[in-house]
């Protein structure tokens, strides 16, 4: 009953806690070139294996070089094949507060390195994966496109207007191909 009020006051406290956060004007094509480290906020809802397993293939063989790091819910650790050059943080429900953002443990936790861009794979909104983006500090913060998007990430990919999870991937990984 009170979920809706509890999104609108953690969407209300991201805008407060990144306010004096400006992103800098950047090339996507020479960012994306360049990005060596990876953060992969893994969907909260399950996907199918096949997308999950083709996406963090895709960013793990791209940024093996440099690291990647995929931050996901305890619970789904086990849908996601293990991928080399990847290291896993794992959170639970208490790691997010009564506003669905994460708790200050939890993106110390993510902080551990610094990221030259960061992938958030949920389709819909989940403000505890957009707010870790945004406070992944890498300059490329790559999402789906999404109401409030524009608050957390600075490239957005619309996907046909497609919620199918499967297609949804296809045509990220196509518009990701674009810029490799």
């Amino acid at each position: 009953m009170f979920d809706g009020a509890r999104r609108r006051i953690g969407l209300w406290y991201a805008g407060v806690h990144f306010r004096g956060s400006r992103d800098r004007i950047l090339s996507f094509t020479e960012a994306f070139t360049r990005a060596r480290r990876a953060l992969v906020l893994f969907p909260e809802t399950p996907i199918d294996t096949d997308s999950s397993s083709a996406v963090l293939k895709y960013i793990a063989r791209r940024y093996a070089a440099g690291g990647v790091v995929v931050v996901i819910r305890h619970d789904l650790k086990a849908a996601v094949s293990p991928v080399p050059w990847v290291k896993m943080v794992t959170y639970d429900r208490d790691d997010i507060s009564t506003w669905h953002t994460p708790r200050k443990s939890l993106v110390q936790r993510m902080k551990g390195t610094t990221y030259d861009v960061a992938f958030d794979l949920n389709v819909g909104l989940s403000l505890p994966s957009a707010f870790l983006c945004k406070a992944s500090n890498a300059p490329l913060r790559v999402s789906f496109l999404k109401n409030h998007g524009d608050r957390f990430y600075n490239f957005q990919v619309q996907t046909k207007g497609t919620t199918n999870n499967p297609a949804s991937y296809r045509n990220l990984l196509r518009c990701l191909d674009m810029f490799s």
